[in-house]
């Protein structure tokens, strides 16, 4: 389990959660919403989006586990983690818009890596190009892009790669005397 901070915590997703993930997905899909469709056809087309992304997470990670993202009793996130030998991946991360950019992404970033750290593995993900906002967290988290494609980037993390990297930037403090 993750240690995480405040009122976070994470509980696994039950059947009773449906509606709260139906309308989490929804609040994902600005795109599918600006196409000016007829709400029934939207709908639809909403709904097969979310039965896709389920069923193409289902075959690449049979064994992930779903947490919903409580803040108090609070339903705000859910999160999609599949353990593997030597890293974690963090298969989606989502949050609704009421309740971002207060920390949430990062505290649970901050809790697989601490979880990471201490199983001595990494952390692996894959964050769409144009989400600025995602790939800015996850770069200051000290992740970096392992690879990428037109759409993707492949992110990676390693409590070594990021020690380094703070180390990195202590020297380079400290050559030009600079302090924090």
């Amino acid at each position: 389990m993750y240690k995480l901070n405040g009122e976070l915590s994470l509980r696994a997703v039950t059947e009773h959660d449906q509606s709260f993930l139906d309308d989490l997905y929804i609040s994902r899909r600005e795109d599918l919403q600006q196409l000016g469709l007829a709400s029934a056809m939207l709908d639809q087309l909403i709904k097969m989006q979310q039965q896709a992304q389920s069923l193409g997470i289902h075959q690449h990670y049979p064994n992930a586990d779903y947490w919903i993202v409580a803040h108090g009793n609070q339903a705000v996130g859910r999160v999609v983690v599949d353990a593997g030998s030597t890293d974690f991946r963090l298969v989606d991360i989502a949050i609704i818009p009421a309740a971002q950019r207060k920390g949430i992404a990062r505290e649970i970033l901050f809790a697989m890596q601490e979880r990471a750290r201490h199983q001595n593995m990494g952390i692996s993900l894959a964050v769409e190009k144009n989400n600025n906002v995602a790939r800015s967290l996850y770069l200051g988290m000290g992740f970096f892009v392992h690879s990428d494609d037109m759409l993707f980037e492949q992110m990676h993390w390693r409590a070594a790669s990021s020690t380094m990297a703070v180390e990195a930037d202590c020297q380079s403090m400290r050559k030009n005397n600079v302090t924090a």
